[in-house]
């Protein structure tokens, strides 16, 4: 199942959350060396003090985490601001409350069949047709972010859309800034692709749109 998390209703999911957090660390910190804060097994940065909105992939109990996501406004701070910024070219301007920043993304290979490449893919396909119903509940017609060469032919095995903007080599290796456009046409496309028949609906239920 698919549990969106924002401030208005954080304090029920409270577990779940720290779950995300300990995820995090495994992959950003142990998994991929990025240099990240840990503290108590847990990761975290300032962008998650500034009211994101968290799409988390979990069971019916809400106990594991198999994966999940971060969302910000553009129109507040960023990671692609502050961190990213020789990415965004010169004369292109992302701010604007139709637009949304996407960081974080991560999976739990363990939990997935030990990085199964089709339970991979599945959990990736899933987490983004959420995203496109969140955005099209919320009016956001475009979604920001920054990923490397195998994020991108995940993402277009998915059946997502991506403009390609800008790129740095500052880590090593080249990361690209993407927009992604937002449709029901797109989402149709990303449901359709997902193997299990049954997903092919509403993933979330009850939603109320996001405030930027």
């Amino acid at each position: 199942m698919l549990v969106v998390v924002e401030d208005t209703n954080a304090h029920e999911y409270r577990e779940l959350l720290n779950e995300m957090f300990r995820l995090r660390a495994r992959v950003f910190k142990d998994r991929l060396g990025w240099d990240v804060t840990v503290e108590d097994a847990m990761e975290r940065d300032r962008y998650d003090d500034e009211g994101p909105v968290y799409l988390i992939y979990t069971d019916d109990e809400q106990r594991k985490v198999y994966g999940s996501l971060r969302l910000l406004p553009t129109t507040g701070p960023t990671l692609l601001s502050d961190f990213f910024a020789d990415t965004l070219p010169d004369a292109t301007h992302l701010t604007a409350p139709s637009i949304w920043e996407c960081t974080r993304f991560c999976l739990d290979e363990k939990l997935l069949g030990d990085g199964n490449r089709d339970e991979m893919i599945f959990a990736s396909g899933i987490l983004f047709a959420g995203l496109g119903e969140i955005s099209l509940q919320s009016g956001i017609e475009s979604i920001l972010g920054n990923f490397d060469a195998a994020m991108y032919r995940l993402y277009r095995r998915i059946g997502c859309e991506v403009d390609v903007l800008g790129v740095t080599h500052r880590y090593g290796r080249a990361v690209y800034l993407g927009l992604f456009p937002v449709s029901r046409q797109i989402l149709g496309r990303v449901k359709a692709r997902l193997r299990d028949a049954d997903r092919t609906g509403p993933l979330i239920a009850d939603r109320h749109p996001l405030a930027a």
